[in-house]
């Protein structure tokens, strides 16, 4: 009896360590990113790409609840928001980088706060995610839900939308940019602490107009093109 007590608070011992560990090293590591020169817009976060979907008449085709497709406010709160372009959803995963960078070069426009009445988990987006169930966003009513950050950056020739999405176990969301500070592409905007989601919204472009991006591919924050320069 004796043995299997001590086994066992050696065993509960090792988890803790393991878990602050965790905390403390490798969750807030942050390793350096070279961004493509050729790179007209990278990828703000690092994880797999859960949908890509062309936004039409303001609602993003993809179903969390009732069968009936979002509408683009749901996601990206707060003003009125073009009403067609393409839509990217990258899930991280407690093992992910967990800083984001901004996709373009320009200036931000906008940086607003939407808290929530609850935070769902997003242990569906997860488990199916883990076992490339599709669709991956099936059973997530954090897409709608959750709080989110909403950092809107107008570059030259093409806009962007970076919406943060917190998860339950979430501490908070950081956000290290302001209204009228210029970025580059791959800058660091912020960060979202544990497993969450970010979400991509580009006005005027389609799924098609991204080649490389397809549901289930891993991507890099800063170093992953979603679109070279013509």
């Amino acid at each position: 009896m004796r043995t299997r007590l001590l086994a066992t608070s050696a065993a509960i011992g090792g988890f803790v360590l393991a878990v602050k560990a965790y905390e403390r090293w490798y969750f807030p590591r942050d390793p350096s990113r070279l961004v493509d020169a050729d790179a007209a817009i990278v990828s703000p976060a690092d994880g797999r790409i859960v949908y890509v979907a062309d936004v039409t008449e303001g609602r993003v085709p993809i179903s969390v609840k009732g069968g009936s497709e979002i509408p683009l406010d749901d996601i990206v709160k707060g003003r009125p928001r073009p009403m067609m372009g393409a839509h990217i959803g990258i899930f991280m995963s407690p093992f992910d980088v967990h800083y984001q960078r901004s996709p373009i070069a320009g200036v931000v426009e906008e940086v607003s706060y939407h808290p929530a009445a609850y935070n769902h988990v997003m242990g569906s987006m997860f488990l199916r995610n883990l076992f490339r169930i599709q669709p991956m966003y099936a059973r997530s009513p954090h897409i709608v839900a959750n709080e989110r950050n909403i950092i809107h950056i107008a570059g030259t020739d093409q806009d962007a939308y970076v919406v943060q999405i917190a998860d339950q176990q979430v501490n908070k969301i950081d956000c290290y940019v302001a209204p009228g500070d210029e970025v580059t592409a791959g800058q660091k905007i912020g960060m979202i602490r544990r497993g969450s989601q970010v979400d991509l919204f580009l006005p005027g472009l389609a799924a098609s107009d991204l080649p490389g991006v397809s549901v289930g591919d891993k991507v890099k924050a800063g170093t992953s093109t979603l679109l070279t320069r013509c």
